[in-house]
């Protein structure tokens, strides 16, 4: 046990170490900050979720006392909780019929995405009073920090330019997110398997599944995307794009699946992740593909 705890508290100073190297403004450490939450899910899939409490609970403490209350409140919303939650709902299962089912990724996934679209909502209803609201904030961070690198000068700051592409920037930012928290998550089961300390078994992408409960919430986002510009259809189109993150993963799921069939697997798949990070706009046709999928059923089909 106190090694357990010992690992634990390890693992919180590790992920504090992380997210205040952010600081440093140095390009190494910023790759680094990706892997932020790679400790405590690590110390959760191996240790249990109170060994995920215990090194999100250190991690929060290091950066309160050396950044500060706000930067600890921020690592709490944007690392901490997402990380405690998904060790929690991954190590929960059930035995069914004799055997052991654990809980759908699919579901984790989903749960993930709401948090985030929560969190985007959660702002733009608190900074209603801002000039300008949410989006008004958003412009006068970029644009300053825009000036701040030299980009542009000080006159141009609220060029036409950024308010173009302002209205991507909170789904595009929870969306990044989302997926470095899915990212993080099988590196950690992967590590943890390979030392054998998983608590669960890996579970297979090709056999993801969505809940329904997705569909409701992504037409509601696209009711308030049409209303506008600014106001509710800033936010609507802000929820819009980190909520269809969980259907390229379904698209995902469907090239996995059929890749079960093709001899040179692993090629094939290199091939295609090669293709989204060079070229981008694969994403795209994998993101109908997972919309067609949870309609369809291809792999039920085809399969």
């Amino acid at each position: 046990m106190p090694q357990a705890v010992g690992f634990a508290v390890l693992a919180g100073l590790i992920s504090s170490a992380l997210f205040l190297a952010l600081s440093t403004g140095s390009p190494g450490m910023v790759l680094l900050a990706y892997f932020i939450q790679l400790p405590l899910l690590l110390a959760g899939l191996s240790l249990g979720l109170a060994a995920s409490v215990i090194a999100a609970g250190s991690a929060v403490l290091v950066c309160s006392l050396i950044a500060g209350v706000v930067a600890a409140a921020l690592f709490t919303l944007v690392q901490a909780i997402p990380a405690v939650l998904v060790i929690r709902q991954a190590l929960l299962s059930r035995r069914q019929d004799g055997k052991v089912e654990w809980y759908p990724p699919g579901q984790v996934l989903a749960q993930l995405a709401g948090f985030a679209a929560l969190c985007i909502t959660a702002s733009y209803l608190v900074l209603l009073g801002h000039p300008g609201g949410l989006q008004g904030v958003l412009s006068d961070f970029i644009g300053a920090t825009l000036v701040e690198l030299g980009a542009v000068e000080t006159g141009d700051a609220a060029s036409p330019e950024l308010g173009r592409w302002l209205f991507l920037f909170p789904g595009l930012m929870a969306a990044s997110w989302l997926v470095m928290v899915v990212i993080n998550g099988a590196l950690a089961q992967a590590l943890a398997v390979r030392l054998g300390w998983n608590r669960r078994p890996s579970p297979a992408l090709s056999e993801l599944e969505l809940p329904g409960w997705l569909w409701p919430v992504i037409g509601v986002a696209a009711l308030l995307a049409v209303l506008g510009d600014g106001g509710p259809g800033f936010l609507g189109r802000s929820l819009l794009i980190v909520l269809v993150v969980p259907y390229i993963f379904l698209g995902l799921a469907v090239i996995h699946a059929f890749a079960r069939r093709w001899s040179h697997r692993r090629l094939a798949l290199t091939v295609c992740y090669g293709g989204i990070m060079l070229l981008g706009w694969p994403l795209l046709a994998i993101l109908l593909l997972g919309f067609v999928e949870d309609w369809a059923h291809v792999r039920q089909r085809f399969l």
